[in-house]
């Protein structure tokens, strides 16, 4: 791969145009919620709950563990659904199922990467702030914190994990 030159476009491309799941953690430290900053340039340097796509043979609840470890240092624990929310198109030109679970820090500290620059808790105020200039990665974000505030609460079981259907016998 060459490096970047003059002129050209930073923009990473986009992904296909399948629907995609994002498996996110809702962490609330003294009525402050953890966001990260997203690097990547998709992402355009704005804030998102921690959260990504499962990967094939992990469940929504291990891809939420993951991607906590993965992008804030913390270990978590999933606790109940705060909400699904469903974007059909994204300013990013993907589809999106956000599966918001009330996660728990079970262990380790909070750490940065160069995807994730910045790891804070945030008041809800601020995070208002933030999405009024544009600097948050999905309108569920305050969606799910405000049902979370409010009480909204679904049970873990709601996902029931399946076993793949096998083929035909010949």
């Amino acid at each position: 791969m060459r490096p970047a030159a003059a002129g050209d476009t930073i923009c990473a491309p986009l992904p296909n145009r399948d629907v995609l799941i994002g498996c996110s953690n809702l962490i609330v430290d003294d009525g402050r919620y953890l966001l990260v900053r997203e690097s990547k340039a998709s992402a355009r340097s704005r804030w998102n709950l921690p959260a990504g796509k499962p990967e094939v043979g992990e469940t929504l609840v291990d891809a939420a563990v993951r991607e906590a470890r993965e992008e804030t240092g913390l270990a978590v624990a999933p606790e109940y659904i705060v909400g699904l929310y469903q974007c059909p198109e994204t300013s990013e030109g993907f589809s999106v199922l956000n599966v918001v679970f009330a996660s728990r820090v079970t262990g380790g500290a909070t750490a940065t990467s160069p995807e994730h620059p910045e790891v804070r808790y945030l008041t809800r105020g601020e995070i208002a702030a933030l999405a009024a200039d544009s600097l948050v990665r999905g309108s569920h974000i305050e969606r799910a914190i405000d049902a979370h505030a409010n009480g909204a609460r679904l049970p873990l079981e709601l996902i029931e994990v399946v076993p793949a259907s096998p083929f035909p016998r010949r």
